[in-house]
């Protein structure tokens, strides 16, 4: 395996491997930065990298350059990485993955993964993910979670998650699911849903409604000081800058009324399809505020 980096073998036990990457399957960098929150808390180490060379086409996936210390200069590529978290107790060992989504070579490159996996005699996947979605943001993070095989696996009977019905273009999660099934290793997703219709960055909230997931899967108790701190702040600054914004706030109105009256989640559209939806919500509003105006007194 001449692209898989192996500084040492962890040895794990009965382990769950925790996946998210950046890309298609991490709107506002949700995913990552959850599991990225995860491996800090818990200390987790890193034992392996993955080399880039022969799975990413680098006119798009471009390496980054960045500035260090004594002005050395540093050429950063696209990293996939993935650490160890060993309980004193005996319990059961985790497995972080951190990547970046590849372009090619994706049986080789989940089957790598798939192989690290299953030397640390793995129980369970848990592939971490967030998508756009028409939800609103003044409304509790909506997460979902679906399962491949008949219920979750033992050993977490309060977890109920139902199968998936989405069918359609799919990604690398899917990918590595099915890299693990043909190893006999069962395998859950954990999706966040992130308000399709806020232009940022990176939202808070949703990361850490994905870590509240997660802590069902982790022995050890999570904090959520310092990302909540964040969550207000992330959250003050939205009201800000939606202020005055009346297309929107109404659009956000519409959604709230939606968002109430489900009964369950829903699997979501694509994104092009959301974006049509507000582009017809707005062009409504817009017709029907120029229409006002026409019929006005005197008219």
């Amino acid at each position: 395996m001449p692209e898989l980096n192996l500084s040492e073998e962890p040895n794990l036990n009965d382990c769950v491997v925790i996946a998210a990457w950046a890309g298609w399957p991490d709107a506002a960098e949700s995913a990552t930065r959850a599991v990225k929150e995860l491996s800090r808390q818990l200390k987790a180490v890193k034992f392996a990298t993955i080399d880039p060379e022969e799975f990413y086409v680098f006119t798009e996936h471009r390496p980054s350059i960045a500035n260090r210390s004594g002005g050395r200069r540093v050429l950063e590529w696209p990293s996939n990485e993935i650490f160890y978290f060993k309980p004193t107790d005996g319990d059961r060992g985790i497995l972080l993955i951190v990547g970046e989504e590849p372009d090619l070579r994706w049986r080789s490159y989940t089957g790598y993964i798939a192989s690290v996996a299953k030397a640390n005699n793995a129980s369970l996947l848990i592939t971490v993910g967030a998508l756009l979605d028409s939800v609103p943001h003044t409304r509790p993070p909506r997460v979902m979670g679906t399962t491949t095989n008949d219920g979750v696996p033992a050993g977490y009977p309060e977890v109920k998650y139902p199968r998936p019905n989405y069918e359609g273009p799919s990604g690398i999660t899917s990918a590595t699911i099915d890299a693990f099934s043909q190893r006999d290793i069962p395998a859950i997703s954990i999706w966040g849903h992130a308000p399709h219709y806020l232009q940022v960055t990176y939202n808070p909230t949703i990361t850490i409604a994905i870590l509240k997931e997660l802590q069902k899967f982790i022995p050890v108790p999570l904090e959520f000081d310092a990302l909540e701190e964040q969550a207000k702040e992330f959250d003050e600054n939205l009201e800000k800058a939606l202020e005055g914004q009346k297309e929107l706030a109404s659009y956000v109105l519409k959604l709230e009324e939606r968002f109430d009256s489900e009964e369950e989640a829903r699997s979501s559209p694509e994104p092009r399809e959301l974006m049509a939806e507000l582009e017809a919500f707005l062009r409504q509003e817009r017709s029907d505020a120029d229409g006002g105006e026409q019929e006005g007194p005197g008219s």
